[in-house]
C-alpha cells in the first residue's frame, strides 16, 4: 500500500475524517468500486444551493477576481496554502461574503460562507469554516474574524454568525496533524463504535462486510460506543465471546458501571447468540397476536415526509380485504396514496384520510415505528378532531416493530424496516432506494412538475417506494402470525 506522501489535504477528506476516520482512509485508498452512491451527498448539496441563493444577488463574481473588483458575492474560488511543514491545506469554497476589514484588495474583506443541515452546529461545521478562514485569511492578508453557516428553518434561510477562534484554530491544527498520521498508515483506522452514522455513508457495505468478519460488537443492536468499551474492560471484545458469558455473570459486571448496562445484559446476550447462530429466537412462548390474527381485513399506513420543513407529503395504504392468516396475493392488496402537495392543504388532506378510515373503521392499521401514529394524530388534532375521536384512532394503531421487539430476538444488526424485510426474504422492486432518495425524488419532482423535464417521472418512483414500504410491513405481519 503506497502512502499518501504530502499531498494536500483538502475539505472533503476533512469532512470525511470528523465524521469516521476509516471513512478518510477509505476515501484515498478503498477500492471505488465498492463505493455506493447515496441521496444525502445530492440533498446535501440541493440545500447548500438553495441556502447561497438567498444571500444578496446584486454585485457578484467568480473567482479571485470577484475579490479584485470588490463585489458582495465571490463564488468558486480553488485555494491552497503550506500550513505547516508537512501538511498543505486545499478548499474549494463555493462563495464568500464581502465585510469590513483591510484586505489587499482595499478597506473591505472576505468571510467564509457554509450551508448546514440539522439542528444545530457541529464540530465539523466548525473545523471547516476555521479551514476556509485560514484559506482566506492568507489569501487576502487580513485575519478573518468570523464565518457565516446558513441553515433553512421552514423554507426560511436563517444566518449564523461564528467567531473563529484561536482555539478553534488549534483544534484544526490538531486535527489535521491527526489526519496526516491516519492517511500515511498502510492501514485502514478500525471501524467506528458509533454504527448509527454508517447508515448514510457511501463505505457502508465495505465496513458492513469487516465488521462481520471480524465479528464486531457494534453489530449488535443494543451496543453503541460507550457500551462496546465497558465490555472490552471486563474481557468481552467480540460477538463469539459475548454469546457465550452468563448472564447474571454479565449482569453483574456491567452493573458496576450503572443499574442500566446490566439491565440490559440478557438482551445484548441473545442478541449475540441469534446474530452467532444464524437463528430466529423466540422470546414469548406465550405469544398470542389475536388482534392481528382475528382481524377480517387491515390498513397497512405508512408516510414519506421532508423532515427540512417538517412537511408529511405522502400518506400510503394499501387495504388486506380479508384475514392476514390466509394466503395474500399482493398483486390484488389495492395500494392508495394521497399526497399533501403542500403544507398549507393539511385540511383537505385530513378530510381525506378521514374518509378512508371511516370507510374501514372496523379494521386495524398497522404500520412499523412510532412516526406514523404520532403524524397521523398530530394532524387530526390540528384539524379539529375531537378527543374521543383521536382515542378511538389511537387504538386501532398495531406497531410492527414493537411486537417484533417484544417476541422475538432476530440475526440481524437493527430492527429497522429493511433489515427485518431482508431476514424474511423480501426485496424492494427499485433497488439502492430510501427515504432519502424518496425525498430526493420528491423535491425533483416538485422542482419540475411544471416543466415537464426529467424528473416527471419521479412521483411514480416515490408510489413504487412507498407501496413497498406498506408492503414489507404486510410481509412483516405475516411472518409473525405464521411462527408456529
Amino acid at each position: 500500500m503506497k502512502c499518501n506522501k504530502s499531498k494536500p489535504i483538502n475539505d472533503h477528506l476533512l469532512r470525511s475524517w470528523i465524521r469516521c476516520r476509516r471513512k478518510a482512509w477509505l476515501e484515498i485508498y478503498g477500492d471505488k468500486q465498492k463505493k455506493l452512491w447515496t441521496a444525502h451527498s445530492t440533498l446535501q448539496l440541493n440545500h447548500q444551493i438553495d441556502c447561497f441563493h438567498n444571500l444578496s444577488q446584486k454585485s457578484y463574481g467568480i473567482g479571485i477576481q470577484a475579490c479584485e473588483e470588490g463585489k458582495n458575492i465571490a463564488y468558486g474560488l480553488r485555494l491552497k496554502y503550506p500550513l505547516l511543514k508537512n501538511i498543505i491545506i486545499k478548499g474549494n469554497l463555493p462563495i464568500l461574503r464581502k465585510s469590513l476589514g483591510e484586505s489587499i484588495w482595499g478597506n473591505f474583506s472576505y468571510q467564509p460562507v457554509l450551508a448546514r443541515q440539522g439542528k444545530k452546529v457541529t464540530r465539523e461545521h466548525k473545523l471547516i469554516l476555521a479551514m476556509n478562514g485560514l484559506l482566506i485569511t492568507n489569501l487576502q492578508k487580513y485575519q478573518v474574524q468570523k464565518g457565516l453557516i446558513l441553515h433553512k428553518e421552514n423554507e426560511v434561510v436563517k444566518v449564523e454568525k461564528i467567531r473563529l477562534t484561536d482555539n478553534m484554530n488549534k483544534e484544526l491544527i490538531d486535527s489535521l496533524l491527526t489526519l496526516e498520521k491516519d492517511i500515511q498508515s498502510k492501514v485502514p483506522p478500525p471501524i467506528t463504535s458509533n454504527r448509527k452514522k454508517c447508515t448514510i455513508c457511501s463505505w457502508k457495505r465495505n465496513c458492513d462486510a469487516e465488521a462481520i468478519k471480524e465479528g464486531h460488537l457494534s453489530e449488535i443492536s443494543g451496543i453503541g460506543a460507550k457500551r462496546e468499551i465497558l465490555l472490552n474492560k471486563i474481557g468481552i471484545n467480540n460477538i463469539e465471546e459475548l454469546a457465550k458469558v452468563n448472564h447474571y455473570t454479565l449482569k453483574t459486571k456491567l452493573e458496576a458501571f450503572g443499574t442500566q448496562h446490566g439491565d440490559i445484559s440478557k438482551q445484548i446476550i441473545l442478541q449475540s447468540q441469534s446474530q452467532s447462530t444464524n437463528k430466529a429466537i423466540k422470546l414469548n412462548p406465550k405469544i398470542s397476536l389475536n388482534n392481528l390474527k382475528k382481524a377480517r381485513g387491515l390498513l397497512i399506513y405508512d408516510i414519506e415526509s421532508d423532515p427540512d420543513i417538517k412537511h408529511d407529503f405522502l400518506h400510503g395504504f394499501i387495504r388486506l380485504p380479508k384475514n392476514i392468516k390466509n394466503e395474500i396475493s399482493l398483486e390484488k392488496t389495492k395500494y392508495s396514496p394521497l399526497l399533501n402537495l403542500e403544507k398549507d392543504t393539511e385540511s383537505y388532506l385530513w378530510k381525506r384520510i378521514k374518509r378512508k378510515l371511516d370507510h374501514h373503521k372496523d379494521l386495524p392499521i398497522l404500520h412499523y415505528g412510532e412516526t406514523e401514529p404520532i403524524s397521523l394524530l398530530k394532524l387530526g388534532l390540528r384539524q379539529g378532531a375531537s378527543s374521543l375521536e383521536i382515542d378511538e384512532l389511537r387504538k386501532r394503531f398495531i406497531d410492527i416493530h414493537l411486537l417484533i421487539r417484544e417476541y422475538w430476538c432476530l440475526p440481524v444488526r437493527n430492527y429497522g424496516l429493511k433489515s427485518i424485510s431482508e431476514f424474511i426474504g423480501f426485496e424492494w422492486e427499485q433497488s439502492n432506494s430510501d427515504g432519502a432518495r424518496a425525498l430526493l425524488w420528491w423535491r425533483q419532482w416538485k422542482k419540475s412538475r411544471k416543466s415537464n423535464n426529467i424528473y416527471s417521472k419521479n412521483l411514480n418512483s416515490i408510489f413504487k417506494y412507498n407501496r413497498d414500504d406498506c408492503i414489507a410491513t404486510l410481509m412483516i405481519a405475516k411472518w409473525l402470525i405464521d411462527q408456529k
